[in-house]
């Protein structure tokens, strides 16, 4: 079967669920296998890891996307950046692992480095070809091996956390997504644009490269830093609860936000010779993001014990009122969602690095000011993060595409009747039956499927945008073609 844009995209997003549900299910069973210390190691060695990615990458594969006229010098400056980026970081992180490991005052992160470093001598054969595709919207195809890499991942992670392998567990399962990403994407890479070292196109990747790589770094360097701050002045056990509190709150990230990231930016960038057709289509996202949105978080911050002790068990439950506070600055997140990939394909790197600069570094100070308190106050840190970072969007977006504060508020108007129909019968109905004789997994399954029910009515009653894509994927369903045909 030939597969169209839109079908490629469906799979692809039906794909990233699929492999969302089997990681979620993994959580739960390493969450069990794994204690906070183990959780707490590995967050603070990946912090790192994560920074060093970004050095990595250098903004080469948004490069790549955005290129309107590629050819073979340009794909192999970028293949050839990649390779003596990722090799050089990788030897750093065997050089520098002790060093870091004194740092967190916790000598096992030291093995634990040298191990995740095995990914950088490996991604980089497989990186271009993943970039070519998505360029090229074949999502189906980098759907499919995302999904095939992260079960090779989860069988792993488990196996080895069953042998008592602790906090490597995770690593191994790291490392061996890398070589299954890297194996199958060599085997769809485009022979068109054969892997050959040179320079000859390297200037303007290094030009764009540079704001998006720098941008890039600081976000992360801001990421690494508040779970660094956490660490030193708080413990690696302190660090594990934040880090599972985090992780819960980013589930919409998981859930929504991963499964169309890939896609946005090739999207944006077939527009981006009009800026009507880039502000049309940011809107577009801004209405589906909220809508998406705001009912999560507000389900979330009404269930969150229940959903913490279903997901992780009960030794978690301090990440419950952090998980709270940061519920509040997940309603700020629908405007800058896709943000970044829109001012990119817009040409304006710059202007996300500005962005990014600004926030990141509010929030460090903010984070290490927070650390004199508690956890809680860490986590409301990260609302003042996502208040700064909304008000510097909204600013570009008004002067640079004459996106004003009306769509905002239409989103919002168009968000509202839903969240109302699917929170209120749900925060009803879970006074009456959480805690009782049910059960809470049977409760919260029950909860789960009115609030759905509401949520799906309140798209038809309000007419909001999103309710034409459930029908056009409902049409497609033999059973509910003639039902669609006449709404």
């Amino acid at each position: 079967m030939p597969f169209t844009t839109r079908k490629s995209i469906a799979f692809s997003i039906v794909a990233r669920y699929f492999s969302l549900l089997c990681q979620f299910a993994s959580t739960m069973v390493l969450a069990r296998l794994l204690t906070p210390e183990d959780i707490g190691i590995y967050t603070a060695g990946f912090s790192v890891v994560a920074l060093a990615q970004l050095f990595r990458d250098f903004g080469l594969n948004q490069y790549l996307i955005q290129e309107r006229e590629l050819d073979r010098d340009k794909v192999g400056s970028a293949f050839t950046l990649t390779l003596i980026l990722s090799w050089l970081l990788g030897a750093s992180l065997l050089l520098g692992s002790s060093a870091v490991a004194r740092f967190f005052s916790e000598p096992s992160i030291s093995p634990l480095l040298k191990l995740l470093s095995i990914n950088f001598f490996v991604i980089p054969f497989g990186a271009v070809t993943l970039a070519l595709l998505r360029k090229s919207l074949r999502f189906h195809i980098t759907a499919s091996i995302a999904v095939t890499a992260s079960l090779v991942s989860i069988a792993v992670s488990i196996t080895t956390a069953l042998m008592g392998a602790r906090y490597f567990s995770l690593a191994y399962g790291a490392i061996a997504e890398s070589l299954c990403t890297v194996i199958l994407a060599l085997w769809f890479r485009d022979s068109q644009f054969p892997f050959r070292p040179t320079l000859r196109g390297a200037r303007p990747i290094l030009r764009f490269g540079s704001m998006i790589g720098a941008g890039n770094i600081i976000n992360q360097l801001s990421i690494s830093g508040t779970d660094a701050m956490v660490a030193r002045f708080m413990g690696l056990p302190a660090l594990g609860y934040f880090s599972r509190a985090y992780g819960t709150f980013s589930l919409f990230g998981r859930l929504f936000t991963s499964s169309v990231s890939g896609i946005i930016l090739p999207l944006f960038a077939r527009d981006n010779h009009n800026v009507d057709a880039l502000a049309n289509g940011y809107l577009k996202s801004l209405n589906y993001a909220m809508i998406f949105a705001w009912p999560f978080f507000v389900f979330l911050y009404l269930f969150t014990g229940q959903i913490i002790l279903l997901l992780y068990g009960d030794q978690w439950a301090q990440a419950v009122p952090m998980v709270q506070v940061l519920c509040i600055g997940g309603l700020l997140l629908p405007p800058i969602l896709f943000s970044d990939n829109l001012f990119i394909a817009f040409g304006r790197p710059d202007i996300t690095l500005k962005i990014g600069t600004t926030a990141n570094f509010t929030k460090l100070a903010l984070v290490a000011f927070a650390c004199q308190f508690d956890l809680q106050a860490v986590c409301l840190a990260l609302v003042g993060f996502q208040v700064i970072k909304l008000t510097a969007t909204l600013y570009y977006l008004r002067r640079n595409l004459g996106i004003g504060l009306k769509p905002v508020f239409r989103a919002v108007l168009h968000t509202l009747p839903c969240l109302i129909a699917s929170m209120l019968p749900a925060a009803i109905l879970g006074q009456y039956l959480l805690g009782g004789s049910l059960g809470d997994l049977p409760a919260m399954l029950l909860i789960g499927a009115v609030a759905t029910t509401g949520w799906l009515l309140g798209l038809v009653c309000s007419k909001h945008p999103f309710r034409l894509e459930i029908y056009a994927m409902a049409s497609k369903l033999p059973g509910l073609r003639a039902i669609t045909a006449g709404v």
